[in-house]
């Protein structure tokens, strides 16, 4: 492998470990948004009631759909994500390899 090879080579694998460090975030950050709406989505679905947070039925019932989509949504976000960044990372280690190689 010529030296220009292996510099470039050795870019690529910065840049995939930056964009794999990108993937792990937003896959964080779509975890908790799903987990957020799947709560405010059990909560709506079993009636839980509370003394300091009133809300009527009408609004219950409203928050319940909207929490259930977008939980739905979101949860498939975040299994699209997680093979996202499952898979760069597998290709990240392959590169380098295939730098160690030579």
């Amino acid at each position: 492998m010529k030296k220009k090879e292996r510099e470039d080579l050795k870019n690529e694998i910065a840049y995939r470990n930056v964009m794999t460090k990108r993937l792990g975030r937003s896959l964080k950050m779509f975890f908790f948004i799903f987990l957020l709406f799947a709560a405010i989505a059990v909560w709506g679905f079993t009636g839980w009631t509370d003394n300091f947070l009133i809300v009527s039925d009408s609004v219950r019932n409203v928050l319940k759909w909207i929490g259930l989509v977008l939980a739905i949504v979101f949860g498939v976000l975040t299994v699209m994500y997680f093979l996202s960044f499952r898979n760069s990372k597998k290709y990240t280690l392959s590169l380098i390899d295939k730098l160690q190689k030579k």
